[in-house]
């Protein structure tokens, strides 16, 4: 086992952390071309790093206070069978003060420990563990990473008594790309399918919580990372105290109108002919109706449908993952494009971080990705709902969602009345779904107060 530190410097947090090299900044189409070119595992970890020499905030804390408690930090690769890792991020309180490093006479807030191999059964690898300690396990949402949560880690592992863990799920962020086997066949259902999926995902996270050792945890999911949460405790309810879904997927059920269609072998002209003609018959209705004509008795407006060139990508597994690798260099314009416009209210540099951090772990080889059209029908809406499922959980259940979120609160305001445990549904102000950036203050204050109670 090898591990790497580096010696504090009073002058800035980032010195906290290995030194990492700069961003690749995305301003010029060369850079984007150098990004695209230098892509490698290395690369990816560098990206991750740099998210997460943000967690001390930037602001003057006083590392005096008894409430501030000193951190320490690891990156490691947790084995989950099959020569599989899920990438882990970890952190706990020091509890050995001779590793204290000193700065004006007060500990450093967090220290890096990047653990390159891991050995099954050497638990102090991982954490150090109090006796009666509790665990934080967060899992991202789809096209994410652990990454994303750098704004969150600091002032949740100042919970006195807790231990963060947040993790890549299996085929996704810096975790293992095993290939993806589970496609639908003639002779199966969706269910089928939907149960296989589901089972992927919920096994390779059982087997993380065997190899770190935990007994019990309060697991928090976002988007498709909380679909899977949840199906997680519904099979093993025994280890989970509480369950914390953030804009979570997959609750609501399609909504009458909205037709989606079994996978078609038809070519893309011909799915983009008949979409045609489906578009026109609804032109043809809608212009009838503006100008007061009466339709006739036998005619109908037809129903919305998906788009036939979006029912053909969906059922064929074309990801956005899978754009951004196939036109090469501008993947990562494409990537800095919805980044700039998503996360606008972060510097320019966080933008960066983010950007490389994302194009990094989205431009890595197709795996977990392709989970999105077994779980999801064309539209987003779960093919096994979860609306149905959620009555049957056994833990205390939190729902997290941002004020300007696109994922509907009231599906689970509507499952809320059907569930036999305590459940919360809480709505962070200012916060879109990926709240936990937009308005880390008031998300971070939420999620303490479950921690504590």
């Amino acid at each position: 086992m090898s591990h790497s530190t580096t010696s504090a410097d009073p002058s800035s947090h980032l010195s906290l952390f290995p030194t990492l090299p700069a961003v690749i900044p995305p301003t010029t189409r060369l850079n984007f071309l150098k990004n695209w070119w230098q892509r490698s595992v290395m690369s990816a970890s560098h990206a991750e790093g740099r998210l997460l020499q943000r967690i001390v905030p930037n602001t003057d804390i006083s590392l005096t206070q008894p409430s501030l408690y000193p951190l320490v930090g690891r990156s490691v690769a947790i084995p989950v069978g099959n020569g599989s890792h899920v990438n882990t991020f970890t952190l706990s309180p020091l509890t050995n003060s001779a590793k204290l490093p000193i700065t004006d006479s007060a500990p450093t807030p967090v220290v890096w420990d990047h653990t390159s191999t891991w050995e099954q059964g050497d638990k102090d690898a991982v954490l150090e563990r109090g006796e009666n300690s509790k665990n934080l396990v967060m899992c991202h949402g789809y096209g994410a990473g652990l990454g994303f949560f750098y704004k969150n880690f600091y002032a949740l592992g100042q919970v006195s008594g807790w231990n963060l863990y947040a993790i890549d799920w299996l085929g996704m962020g810096r975790s293992s790309r095993p290939k993806w086997t589970i496609t639908k066949k003639s002779n199966q259902t969706w269910d089928d399918i939907v149960e296989e999926t589901e089972s992927h995902f919920v096994q390779s996270l059982e087997e993380w919580r065997k190899s770190v050792g935990l007994e019990k945890m309060t697991l928090m999911g976002h988007s498709l990372g909380g679909y899977f949460a949840t199906c997680y405790s519904l099979k093993y309810p025994e280890r989970v105290e509480k369950l914390i879904l953030v804009s979570p997927a997959g609750i609501a059920q399609s909504p009458k109108g909205l037709i989606s269609q079994e996978p078609s072998d038809k070519s893309p002209q011909e799915l983009l002919e008949n979409e045609a003609k489906e578009l026109g018959a609804t032109m043809q209705a809608e212009a009838a109706e503006s100008a007061g004509q009466q339709l006739p008795p036998t005619t109908t407006p037809p129903a919305r449908r998906i788009p036939g060139w979006a029912r053909y990508m969906w059922d064929h597994n074309i990801t956005p993952m899978s754009i951004v690798r196939m036109i090469g260099p501008f993947g990562a314009s494409l990537v800095n494009t919805y980044t700039s416009r998503r996360f606008a209210h972060l510097s320019t540099e966080e933008q960066h971080d983010i950007y490389d951090y994302i194009y990094q772990i989205t431009s890595s080889t197709g795996s977990g990705e392709y989970a999105l059209a077994s779980i999801l029908a064309p539209g987003a809406y779960a093919r096994k709902p979860l609306f149905h499922r959620l009555a049957k959980l056994e833990m205390p259940t939190v729902f997290i969602y941002g004020e300007q979120d696109w994922m509907d609160y009231k599906a689970a305001e509507e499952a809320r009345k059907k569930m036999k445990v305590d459940t919360k549904v809480i709505r962070i102000s200012e916060g879109g779904h990926h709240m936990y950036i937009d308005n880390p203050q008031e998300f971070n204050a939420a999620m303490v107060d479950e921690m504590k109670n």
